[in-house]
């Protein structure tokens, strides 16, 4: 197969991206772990990010890890069958971890990861089959990414992507409490962004999670885990009905799964 290289990055999103490898590489020594596990801690059992592996197929699949910081996902999809998982990040620091949790978890045997910046990939034209990702695209030029995703993924595949979104004035509170716990270049997902997704894959989907838990977060700070799971789950049906309800209320969940076909 004839190797394509891939479309030169603007200044824009190659000055980005070094904004970020710098960011996550140093990120050992600032606050960030410290405020990081705050912000996990009142998620708590909140969190469906786990939800996303619903939404595609890994099983004899070629798949990319875009955005793959220090690799958990690829035992995951290792264990659901994937032919080969590719790994990438613009983070020396976090390459290198994936590399040896790989080896850690008997998995570098189908197993690659590469430092690349996500806005052009070293790739050729259609390489992959499922491309997933878990909180990157909100850190890329949107744009360009879509279009980097939208040419190495294989005709009838899928890329599935878990996002925040920003309208939600609880979390924008949230987040401007805590400017060392994200990057300053961070632009969790509008609704522009929904209708930008649309513009490059016309069967585009989105589904959303997480709406009412939102001002409860607080409590998982004091609450056990046991009682954490039982609240969650009884907000998650709440959450589920009104969302389905009231599609207004979409754009003002924690998080979207971005279905890009």
């Amino acid at each position: 197969m004839t190797s394509i290289v891939p479309v030169a990055v603007t200044d824009d999103a190659a000055s980005l991206a070094e904004r970020e490898k710098s960011f996550y590489n140093e990120k050992g020594k600032t606050s960030y772990h410290l405020v990081r596990g705050w912000i996990w801690r009142a998620i708590g059992e909140f969190r469906r990010n786990e939800e996303a592996h619903d939404l595609y197929d890994a099983n004899g699949k070629d798949v990319l890890d875009y955005g793959c910081g220090p690799g958990y996902l690829a035992k995951f999809l290792v264990r659901d069958g994937a032919r080969s998982v590719t790994g990438i990040d613009v983070s020396d620091a976090e390459i290198e971890q994936a590399r040896e949790r790989a080896e850690a978890n008997g998995v570098a045997d189908k197993c690659r990861f590469l430092v690349a910046d996500a806005h052009s990939t070293p790739f050729e034209d259609k390489s992959f089959d499922v491309i997933v990702g878990d909180s990157i695209l909100h850190h890329l030029e949107l744009r360009r990414a879509l279009e980097e995703i939208r040419r190495i993924l294989r005709p009838g595949g899928r890329a599935v992507f878990l996002e925040p979104l920003w309208h939600n004035p609880i979390l924008r509170f949230g987040r401007w409490l805590t400017p060392s716990a994200r990057t300053p270049d961070e632009h969790p997902l509008t609704v522009a962004d929904w209708e930008l997704c649309a513009e490059i894959f016309p069967e585009f989907e989105h589904e959303e999670r997480e709406l009412f838990t939102i001002p409860l977060m607080p409590l998982n700070l004091v609450l056990p885990k046991a009682l954490q799971k039982r609240l969650a789950r009884r907000v998650w049906a709440v959450d589920d009905w009104a969302l389905e309800r009231f599609p207004s209320l979409r754009k003002h969940a924690r998080s979207t799964f971005l279905i890009l076909k």
